[in-house]
């Protein structure tokens, strides 16, 4: 199968619909294709629970936007049928020619169909009966190569070839094999206005911070919120470092246990930022500490050093791109487990807040340093 003449299209819809890091992973190739072709237009189509994180992109030129809710919560209702029909009309009138699915499964694949687009590639493993609606791009999944070159691969097939411009450079040059990319995020100055008044308002305005997430997706993938505590401690005590909690709306029950369980005072921001705004808040870190989560993959958009903490899910894949010497990782150690899959899910409690500790240190001696310098 040969692909299409991008050079001959004109408009190409981008289908990602979730999750937040998946689609912070999939977004350098709307920078790959833009630069390759500047006359095409694209669009990118994504649930608003996590859409918000490419919205503004300079790369893009349409979002459309999914009300997940309505169609999560009854699939089949007729208020769900409304809105897909409103999406599909929306979608449909932007006429594209070519549909990319980055994403594998029906949820996103069904976008392609309702949306008429004519010719739709899937490049990303293809399920649940995906390959009945996609034509596959020929392309190999590599277990141990990074989620990002995997898409990357996709533009490149398109014809987004040769080596990308140096626009991105990992915060480790030592331990960065992975070539430079360009995450073409956008975060409003309103939203870093606003954070800036939040950080006030914890006397944290004028200062580095570090910024911490003890959230996750998944309860297996969250860190022990005793840990996050006595990390918080040590880190303001030891290093005199403002740290800052974020997450969101639903995880304000975690802000009360973290209150409980420091003995220093809690500065939290948990429940309290929109996106935009937490994306400003993790950009304006010296360190981002998280697990296996969304902020994990902003921070290494924007070059923010990133200790991040992984259970079963291995970093090679999935981890922030660029900073894998900082994914802290113990998964191989396991000798319960099968070795092509991690039943009891524990192997991410192994992580010590001392090694958290060690990571994070020269991080913020080096953010320490470059202020010293700069205010010469």
């Amino acid at each position: 199968m040969h692909p299409v003449d991008l050079n001959r299209v004109e408009r190409l819809l981008i289908l990602k619909v979730s999750s937040m890091g998946d689609i912070v992973h999939a977004s350098p190739v709307a920078a790959a294709l833009k630069r390759a072709f500047p006359h095409l237009y694209i669009g990118w189509i994504a649930e608003d629970r996590h859409g918000g994180v490419i919205d503004g992109s300079p790369r893009l030129d349409r979002l459309h936007i999914i009300p997940h809710r309505a169609l999560r919560e009854r699939p089949f209702g007729r208020e769900a049928r409304r809105v897909m029909m409103q999406v599909a009309r929306e979608v449909r009138a932007e006429r594209y020619q070519v549909a990319l699915d980055l994403q594998g499964l029906l949820k996103s694949a069904i976008w392609g169909v309702l949306g008429r687009v004519p010719i739709r590639y899937g490049a990303h493993r293809m399920r649940e009966f995906t390959a009945l609606l996609l034509r596959r791009i020929p392309i190999r999944e590599q277990p141990n190569r990074h989620v990002v070159q995997q898409y990357l691969d996709a533009a490149r097939w398109l014809g987004a070839s040769g080596e990308f411009p140096e626009l991105y450079r990992s915060p480790d040059e030592a331990h960065a094999p992975e070539p430079p990319v360009e995450f073409p995020l956008y975060v409003p100055d309103e939203a870093h206005a606003q954070v800036a008044y939040k950080l006030a308002q914890l006397g944290a305005d004028d200062k580095p911070i570090i910024s911490v997430n003890p959230s996750a997706g998944r309860e297996w993938k969250r860190w022990d919120l005793a840990k996050f505590a006595a990390l918080s401690d040590r880190i303001e005590a030891e290093w005199s470092a403002p740290v800052v909690f974020i997450g969101g709306p639903g995880d304000k029950p975690l802000e009360e246990r973290l209150r409980a369980l420091k003995t220093r005072p809690l500065r939290s921001l948990i429940g309290r930022t929109r996106l935009k705004e937490a994306m400003a808040l993790v950009q304006r870190s010296a360190v981002h500490l998280c697990g296996d989560t969304g902020t994990a993959h902003i921070a290494a958009a924007f070059r923010v050093p990133v200790v991040s903490l992984y259970g079963p899910t291995s970093p090679d894949r999935t981890g922030p791109y660029g900073q894998r010497a900082r994914a802290l990782y113990k998964r191989a150690l396991c000798t319960e487990c099968p070795a092509d899959r991690c039943v009891r899910k524990v192997c991410l409690q192994w992580i010590t807040v001392d090694e958290v500790m060690d990571a994070a240190r020269p991080l913020w001696q080096e953010s320490q340093e470059r202020l010293r310098t700069d205010s010469r």
